[in-house]
């Protein structure tokens, strides 16, 4: 797992990482340069009409010699680390900033730049300014009018490296913020994908261990996320599976009981009568015995077939409309003789006079039989079975309700359960193979209904749900 979702998160998510902060390195660093040749530009703009307003201005007004002006430029100059020229109209300079730009007195300016200034524009570039610089510059120039007549122009001069020098230390503290950052996000993104990882390869080796049948295995991780939900439903699912291989066992055990006990009475009786034990007059009693226990095997094989083929969707569910009323007063009648035998009163509460359902109606004659047969046999002498039903909503709840002993939780959602035949408390009538429920729930649940069981003052509830009639 570490080999797998690990390095495969580790290795996106700092790919990802470093190339959004290269980008951004990049943008940060287009978006500083720009700024401060920007800022540059401005101030050079700025104190060139200052120059020209009060310094230049003054040497044609015949209020500044050309000593006080250079004097002045070289204050400009260490305040704006720039060089700063003077020109005249015809282009000739003749005034510089420091005794380094000396050599330049009495050179020309390109005719093409004096054209811009003399048309009262700005020039704003930059570059080596006509070859007369080795290193690129920000030249900025400010045209000087006396009166309405062009004398001159300012030439501020900035050097690009050092503008690009204060850009850098900037761009270095910049690229060491986003350095630091890059590194916590790893350390940050390592022990995530860690949290991530590691249960998922827990989840991985404990699925392999039940996958080898080991069913008792739990993981034991409580995170509040997705992972978590996982990991609980990993151990439902591990409870399910282990449930279901105690029930696979129960099921092995209860069939061989089952099966065992009539064919061992069979195979004992009719060895009695071919080996002579059992005299013939006590032939037919016997043969009446090896009779019913064959008759329960057919029974409890054809139960079993039957709730498999439930249960695997062989059979089909044919709902039509019928009376439900009539159906279960014909199937009560069917249960005369033991219910007179034990002395049971039987009451009826329909909420109506006729209730019109919609189900399968050969499965509903089934499941009210087995659930009246469950209720007679179960009910002590001289108790009580009570039917009723009720409507609510689309539906119709018919409730059967048995005098006898209350029922326990467990027991409650043990008996729909195949083979489950209850405590000893639930009477001595132990001739079933505990099928019947079981058939009737997978009988409820393939019409889409409802079953369930209550337990309270000593009797025993069976509710189900029915649809009511479909016009």
């Amino acid at each position: 797992m570490k080999r797998g979702i690990f390095k495969k998160l580790f290795i996106t998510y700092g790919v990802t990482i470093i190339l959004g902060f290269g980008i951004l390195a990049l943008v940060l660093m287009k978006l500083f340069s720009q700024y401060f040749i920007d800022t540059k530009k401005e101030l050079l703009l700025e104190y060139g009409q200052k120059i020209t307003q009060d310094i230049a201005i003054g040497i044609y007004g015949g209020h500044l010699d050309r000593q006080s002006l250079n004097e002045d430029l070289r204050v400009l100059d260490k305040f704006l680390n720039a060089r700063i020229w003077i020109i005249d109209k015809e282009g000739t300079i003749l005034g510089v900033s420091g005794s380094k730009e000396e050599q330049y007195l009495g050179q020309k300016v390109d005719n093409a730049k004096i054209a811009q200034l003399y048309r009262g524009k700005s020039i704003i570039e930059t570059g080596n300014f006509g070859g007369k610089f080795k290193d690129p510059v920000l030249t900025v120039g400010y045209p000087i009018f006396y009166g309405d007549a062009f004398e001159g122009a300012v030439l501020i001069h900035a050097a690009m490296p050092g503008i690009q020098k204060t850009f850098k230390d900037v761009y270095n503290m910049t690229i060491l913020a986003m350095v630091f950052s890059g590194l916590l996000a790893y350390a940050i993104l390592y022990f995530q994908i860690k949290k991530i990882s590691e249960p998922l390869g827990e989840i991985s080796r404990a699925a392999k261990v039940i996958s080898g049948g080991e069913f008792q295995k739990r993981l034991e991780i409580n995170t509040r996320d997705e992972i978590g939900e996982l990991a609980k439903s990993f151990n439902d699912m591990a409870e399910s599976l282990e449930k279901i291989e105690e029930n696979r066992r129960n099921l092995i055990a209860n069939i061989s009981h089952d099966l065992r006990s009539p064919m061992t009475s069979i195979r004992g009786f009719v060895g009695g009568i071919i080996d002579g034990t059992i005299p013939p007059d006590m032939q037919k009693h016997y043969l009446g015995i090896v009779m019913d226990e064959s008759q329960r095997l057919i029974k409890m094989t054809n139960e079993i077939l039957e709730l498999n083929n439930i249960q695997q969707g062989n059979i089909e569910v044919n709902k039509t409309n019928f009376e439900l009323n009539e159906m279960i007063r014909r199937k009560l009648i069917n249960f005369e003789k033991e219910i007179t035998m034990k002395n049971l009163d039987v009451l009826l509460n329909f909420y109506d006079d006729i209730t019109i359902v919609n189900a399968d109606k050969s499965m509903m004659e089934r499941v009210i039989t087995n659930l009246l047969d469950n209720a007679v046999k179960f009910t002590q002498e001289k108790g009580s079975i009570n039917l009723r039903t009720k409507a609510e909503k689309s539906k119709v709840i018919v409730e059967i309700i048995n005098t006898g002993v209350n029922i326990d939780e467990n027991e409650l959602k043990s008996m729909w359960e195949r083979f489950h035949k209850g405590d000893s408390t639930r009477g001595i009538y132990k001739s079933g193979f505990g099928l019947g429920l079981a058939i009737v729930k997978e009988m409820i649940i393939l019409q889409e209904e409802k079953i369930w069981a209550d337990s309270c003052d000593g009797s025993v509830k069976i509710s189900f749900t029915i649809e009511q009639e479909k016009n």
